[in-house]
C-alpha cells in the first residue's frame, strides 16, 4: 500500500503540538490517528473492485458507498470495532464478513447492495441498526447470532430473496417494516418478543401463516397484507382477536390489518376505528355499517381493485392519501 502523507499535525493541546501519523493510500483512502481511524474515501481516486483495510484500523468514519462504486470484495481487519452510517451503501459487494469484537452494525451499512449474497456476522454482535440490509435484493439467507439483543426498523426491507430467518432469543421487539416486502415464507415469533411494530410483514407475498404468541402485549397496524396463499394470523396475545380476516385491538376497537380475499367485505361491527386496510388486490367493495374513524393517513392505499366504500354510519379521519393508488374507486 503506497503512503502519500506522513506525520501530519492533527491538533494542538497545551504547550505543544500533538503529531499523529496520517496517510492517504494509492486508492484515496485516508487514515489518521496512527492508522487506527479510517477517516475518508476520495470518490475520484477510489475505483478498485477489491480492497483490504489494514490491520490496526479500529474505526471507520469514511464510506465506500460512492457514486458508481465498483467495490465487489472488502477485507476487514480483525481490529475493527466501529463503523459509521452508510458504510457500503450501494456498493456491488457480493459478501461481507464482520470480525469478532464488533458489537453494532451501523444504520444503512449495506443498503441497496443489490449483489450481496453472503453475510457473516460475529458472535459479538448485539445490535443491528436501522436499514442495515435494506434493499439487498439477492440476499437469500442470514444467520443471526444469539448475542443480538436489538434489530432496528427496516433492516430487511425489500430483501426479496430472503426466505426465512431465525430470530435471536434475546430480542423483544420487531421494528417497524422489519421485513417489509421481503421474500419471507415463514417465521417463528418466539415467546420473548413483546412488541410488534408497524407493517413488519406487509407485502411479504410468500408468507403462509403468522402466529402471534401470548407474550406479545403491543401490536401496531398493518403487520400483514392480503396475498394468494396466506392462511391468516393466529393470535394468542391478550387484548387482540381475529375476526373476519382482520386483526382487531380490543381496547381501542381498532382494525389493525386485514388480509381478506373476499370481494365484498363487511367490517366487523365491533370496529370503531380502522388503522390499515391497504395493499389488498382482492377486495372490490367495503361496507362499514357503524360510525368509524380512520386512524391511518393512507388507510386504503393500494387496494387496486377497490371500487366502492360505503360508510353507512359516517366517517372521520379522511386524508388526501386515504385512497392513494386506488385506480378503480368511484369518485376517487
Amino acid at each position: 500500500m503506497e503512503k502519500k502523507k506522513n506525520d501530519t499535525i492533527i491538533g494542538t493541546y497545551g504547550d505543544g503540538n500533538i503529531i499523529e501519523s496520517a496517510y492517504t493510500d494509492e486508492w484515496g483512502v485516508s487514515y489518521i490517528n496512527s492508522g487506527h481511524l479510517l477517516k475518508e474515501v476520495n470518490p475520484q481516486l477510489f475505483t478498485c473492485e477489491e480492497y483490504t483495510i489494514p490491520e490496526g484500523v479500529e474505526i471507520m468514519e469514511g464510506t465506500f458507498g460512492l457514486t458508481n462504486s465498483k467495490l465487489r470484495k472488502i477485507h476487514l481487519p480483525s481490529t475493527l470495532r466501529k463503523m459509521e452510517v452508510n458504510t457500503f451503501i450501494r456498493c456491488p459487494l457480493e459478501k461481507i464478513e464482520l470480525p469478532e469484537g464488533i458489537t453494532e452494525i451501523p444504520d444503512y451499512m449495506c443498503e441497496s447492495c443489490e449483489d450481496l449474497k453472503n453475510v457473516v456476522l460475529p458472535s459479538t454482535i448485539k445490535r443491528i441498526n436501522h436499514g442495515a440490509f435494506n434493499c439487498c435484493i439477492k440476499l437469500p439467507s442470514i444467520d443471526l447470532p444469539d448475542s443480538i439483543e436489538t434489530i432496528d426498523c427496516s433492516v430487511f426491507r425489500y430483501c426479496e430473496s430472503l426466505k426465512g430467518v431465525t430470530l435471536p432469543p434475546k430480542i423483544t421487539f420487531l421494528g417497524d417494516e422489519l421485513f417489509y416486502f421481503s421474500g419471507i415464507e415463514s417465521i417463528e415469533i418466539h415467546k420473548n418478543i413483546t412488541e410488534i411494530g408497524q407493517r413488519v410483514f406487509c407485502g411479504c407475498n410468500n408468507l403462509k401463516h403468522l402466529v402471534i404468541p401470548e407474550s406479545v402485549i403491543s401490536i401496531e397496524d398493518g403487520i400483514v397484507s392480503a396475498h394468494d396463499g396466506f392462511e391468516g394470523i393466529t393470535c394468542y396475545a391478550k387484548g387482540y382477536h381475529v375476526e373476519n380476516d382482520a386483526l382487531i385491538d380490543d381496547e381501542h376497537q381498532e382494525l389493525l390489518c386485514c388480509w381478506t380475499q373476499q370481494k365484498n367485505y363487511i367490517v366487523p361491527g365491533c370496529v370503531k376505528r380502522i388503522a390499515d386496510f391497504s395493499c389488498n388486490p382482492f377486495v372490490e367493495t367495503i361496507t362499514v355499517k357503524q360510525p368509524v374513524e380512520l386512524t391511518g393517513w393512507d388507510t386504503f392505499a393500494s387496494d387496486t381493485n377497490l371500487n366502492q366504500v360505503d360508510f353507512q354510519g359516517g366517517v372521520t379521519g379522511l386524508t388526501q392519501q386515504t385512497f392513494w393508488n386506488c385506480p378503480k374507486l368511484e369518485n376517487n
